[in-house]
């Protein structure tokens, strides 16, 4: 059984990793393998054409409206966000900025990791990127802006999915949703035909209307069938500039694990990216 863990302000942030950690492994590997299973027959499955359930629906809305309001998320079209990221097993952390920009209908973000020497990334809305693999290099398409968004500012990505046509939200029939939370899972359309697996996976308390996790599946670099899933665990909300944003997160990627801890949020700054170069260079 799943909770949503809250780490207390004195806690380390070596505390919040064993706290998450021990209280969500057994329920990752049977959510992993769970999935893993039923996409692994999936693969061969005929696409589907499906609707959004009105329930579905009105649980993310109130996504919206629990997290600081629709109106207020409408009007937000870009952030630039600094987290603190600590991988687990490792003591210090490092510090990612990142400028976001849904405006368009394209995926626009860049990040930089400071104290490194590599050049900001820039993800415009090409429709590849190129991922090291071995001693070769995969080409894989760009994530959609609800998936570029989700595990930081999880209201963001509703608000873009609500208002696109081609997102479909269907209650959950998952056997590990437990009775306190609500189960959505998310399709995405490709030339107006849904396959039969959701891309997005969410728990949503239904004592806060707030996201408690988020599971979405990666894009799969090689000839392995097995999908890869990224959980997101949040952690801690607190009201930042007037919305109600995670501040402490936490990320499982396989046994890849990471806590990522809130620092700053502007809200609406331009997509300039030669202003944010220098300014991440400081």
């Amino acid at each position: 059984m799943s909770r949503t863990c809250v780490c207390p302000t004195h806690l380390s942030i070596h505390g919040c990793f064993l706290l998450l950690f021990i209280a969500l492994s057994s329920h990752l590997h049977s959510q992993v393998s769970t999935a893993s299973s039923t996409s692994g027959t999936s693969s061969t499955s005929s696409t589907t054409r499906l609707q959004s359930d009105a329930d579905a629906i009105q649980a993310m809305q109130n996504v919206l409206e629990q997290s600081g309001g629709a109106a207020a998320w409408k009007d937000l079209h870009s952030t630039k966000e600094s987290f603190s990221v600590l991988n687990a097993g490792e003591k210090n952390p490092r510090v990612e900025s990142l400028l976001d920009d849904w405006s368009l209908g394209t995926t626009r973000y860049r990040r930089k990791v400071e104290g490194q020497r590599s050049a900001p990334a820039d993800h415009n809305g090409n429709s590849t990127f190129l991922v090291n693999k071995g001693f070769s290099q995969v080409a894989v398409p760009e994530f959609d802006q609800a998936r570029t968004l989700v595990g930081r500012l999880p209201a963001a990505a509703v608000e873009v999915m609500l208002r696109r046509t081609e997102y479909v939200f269907k209650i959950s029939k998952f056997p590990s949703c437990e009775s306190e939370n609500i189960c959505i899972d998310v399709f995405r359309a490709r030339n107006t035909v849904l396959t039969a697996d959701p891309e997005q996976q969410w728990k949503i308390a239904k004592s806060t209307g707030l996201p408690v996790t988020v599971r979405y599946r990666l894009m799969n670099v090689g000839s392995s069938p097995t999908p890869v899933w990224q959980e997101v665990y949040f952690l801690k909300y607190a009201t930042e500039d007037g919305l109600i944003v995670p501040t402490s997160i936490g990320i499982v990627i396989g046994r890849r694990q990471q806590v990522w801890t809130f620092v700053s949020i502007k809200k609406n700054p331009e997509f300039d990216t030669t202003k944010f170069d220098e300014e991440a260079a400081q």
